[in-house]
């Protein structure tokens, strides 16, 4: 059932597997199947207790303990939220990856498997396609992918090797192995969208629909999204340059409107730090503007994008650091931990060498400068105190580089 093209990937990125296991039927399913492929030894599980109901903490000890009778560590990482607790999806997903990133980094792991199946591919698919989404968010789930969040997942990869698998295919694994499993009172949740769809979704197979039909359409846009992002990537290296700002030639940015808009969505993040790139629809109204030889400046998504006659030039928009009138509050300074590496604002990391240094925005540009005792340097002028490096490139990697030089089989 495991998909062999995303296997050898996964084998090819070094280190251990780190299994995202809820102790659900298919969780379990993948933690065994990952097992019998390479290893206890290689293998590692990161239960999340997300906290939000009771009853999370047993449940979550239990999924630890599966891990235990196949010999594989695990370790429980329990999420805080100091604001109070959020029960929407998303926050819960954003908190979860990025419990799963930091766990991750910890043990050098460089890839995460979740084990979503071909029933969630089907039912993103479907939820997707009811919200009007374009062609590219029905491509759904990707097998390997860059982590799905910035920056905590920078340089960290997402494994999906059973999409492929039909969830009672996985069921049936499990009752063959003997192995226990824990069913998620939340699976059985109308409250939530995906519970509802996967009950729509249900009765339409009933009625003779084959849900199957919509993972082959998001495979055959997958093809195509992955296309895409080959030829985007191919033109920013052909076009743009990194410092200090990001730069695009204009005589070099020359290619169909879709690759375009998907190259400068993607460099409009990497300028802004942002941890999702802009719509190709939004792109397909900006893109021609701001390449335009007459274009007069402006700003879009927290970029500044200046007229440099041969080059249009992207930097972050200053009030989107500093505040602004229209509600941009100014960003906060961040205490810097000594030989610990913490990114700013999504794109400056930095890591200081020894305490009491804290970075700041800069006063008049949109850029960071670290302070100390009232002694305030930018950051050139503090090499040797503390390291650091933009993330421009990073960024470009993790939105285009995953699916388009993906590891390669050792």
């Amino acid at each position: 059932m495991l998909d062999r093209l995303t296997i050898e990937r996964m084998r090819a990125t070094g280190g251990p597997v780190l299994v995202a296991l809820s102790g659900g039927g298919d969780s379990v399913a993948l933690l065994g199947m990952l097992v019998a492929e390479f290893g206890a030894d290689a293998v590692r599980a990161g239960v999340v207790d997300h906290a939000l109901r009771e009853g999370s903490d047993a449940d979550a000890r239990r999924a630890l303990g599966f891990a235990e009778a196949v010999r594989v560590q695990g370790a429980l990482l329990t999420l805080a939220w100091p604001e109070g607790a959020n029960r929407a999806q998303q926050a819960t997903r954003k908190a979860r990856y990025a419990a799963l990133c930091e766990h991750a980094r910890q043990i050098g792991a460089h890839v995460i498997a979740t084990a979503h199946s071909s029933d969630d591919q089907a039912e993103t698919v479907f939820m997707r396609a009811g919200v009007g989404s374009s062609w590219r968010g029905l491509a759904g789930i990707a097998p390997f992918a860059a982590a799905p969040i910035w920056p905590e997942g920078r340089g960290l990869y997402v494994a999906r090797p059973l999409l492929g698998a039909r969830r009672e295919q996985l069921r049936a694994y499990l009752r063959e192995q003997g192995a226990e499993w824990i069913e998620d009172p939340a699976n059985a949740n109308p409250r939530f969208e995906r519970v509802r769809i996967r009950a729509r979704l249900a009765n339409l197979e009933a009625a003779g629909f084959d849900p199957m039909r919509l993972v082959a359409l998001a495979a055959r846009l997958r093809t195509q999204a992955d296309a895409l992002d080959r030829a985007a990537l191919a033109l920013i290296e052909r076009a743009a340059t990194f410092e200090p700002n990001i730069s695009i030639t204009r005589d070099a940015w020359r290619a169909p409107d879709l690759v375009r808009q998907r190259a400068l969505a993607v460099l409009t993040a990497a300028a802004s730090g942002g941890a999702r790139e802009a719509s190709l629809a939004t792109m397909a109204e900006l893109e021609p503007r701001v390449v335009a030889p007459d274009y007069e400046g402006g700003t879009h998504g927290g970029v500044g994008f200046r007229n440099a006659g041969a080059r249009l030039v992207l930097s972050r928009d200053p009030g989107a650091v500093l505040g602004r009138a229209d509600g941009a509050a100014p960003l906060h300074s961040v205490e810097l931990p000594v030989n610990v590496t913490k990114v700013w604002d999504g794109r400056i990391a930095i890591t200081a060498r020894e305490p009491g240094w804290r970075a700041v925005p800069e006063r008049n540009a949109a850029f960071v400068a670290v302070e100390k005792g009232g002694r305030r340097l930018t950051l050139q002028a503090a090499n040797g105190l503390l390291d650091w490096r933009s993330l421009a490139r990073d960024r470009v990697s993790h939105a285009l580089g995953a699916t388009v030089n993906p590891p390669k089989p050792l």
